[in-house]
């Protein structure tokens, strides 16, 4: 899986609230291999883990706003 393909599922997740810890887990690898040398697995874990938890912390309130406003499909015959 690409580095692009793991950043949107993660996103995805996140944005709805859920944690998926083994994609998670190959995201910080990704992340670990494009950092400098000498970046350990753990801050990178850190930095992720911080980051995913703010994200996630608003879903409740995204979720509901999007359940509030249905998209409606107008079909033509």
């Amino acid at each position: 899986m690409s580095l692009e393909e793991l950043l949107v599922s993660t996103a995805d997740k996140v944005w709805k609230g859920k944690r998926v810890t083994g994609l998670e887990d190959l995201l910080i690898d990704h992340l670990v291999r494009a950092s400098p040398p000498g970046t350990e697995r753990w801050e990178a874990y850190l930095e992720l883990d911080s980051l995913l938890a703010r994200i996630a912390d608003g879903a409740d309130g995204r979720l509901t706003f999007q359940a509030a406003h249905p998209i409606h499909v107008r079909r033509t015959a």
